[in-house]
């Protein structure tokens, strides 16, 4: 029996990759919040939480560190059965393909207003929540790391 059902991703062609092949879902919580705490081996920093979309994952939870060049990665779920790796696929691909619609018709003058609206605000939320904050801490964390490399740095040389 073939792992790939009449609709399935594959079948269609449907594959995202990089900003595009973000979570068709909104994270329920955030990478960093889990415990008890997985650790890179190499760094020793703890590694986010993330959830797979890929074709042989999807919805399966993992640990990778920060550090592409790492290569630490560690499953949390174990393996999913080929039952339920097709059907996750197929919805994953089904909400990638509805929010491609609504956008093409948002680009669209013809269409309603008020869909794109709904859709501004969905995406508004989803952005004000989840991954965009842990990112927005991040960024101030690397940009007082920053600034005080340099006051440091500036201290030395002086």
């Amino acid at each position: 029996m073939s792992s790939l059902s009449v609709g399935s991703a594959a079948s269609r062609g449907i594959r995202r990759r990089g900003a595009a092949a973000r979570s068709p879902v909104a994270y329920r919580e955030q990478p960093m919040d889990y415990e008890p705490a997985i650790y890179c081996r190499r760094c020793g920093r703890k590694a986010p939480r993330w959830i797979s979309w890929s074709e042989a994952n999807p919805g399966r939870r993992y640990y990778a560190c920060v550090e592409a060049q790492h290569e630490f990665v560690q499953w949390h779920d174990g393996p999913t059965s080929a039952f339920l790796r097709v059907l996750l696929g197929d919805l994953r691909d089904r909400v990638w393909m509805l929010e491609n619609e609504v956008a093409a018709m948002c680009i669209d003058e013809d269409a309603g207003a008020g869909v794109c609206v709904q859709v501004q605000k969905r995406n508004e939320q989803t952005s004000s929540t989840g991954y965009s904050l842990a990112r927005k801490g991040l960024m101030l964390v690397c940009g007082i790391v920053i600034l005080v490399s340099g006051l440091v740095l500036g201290m030395l040389l002086s």
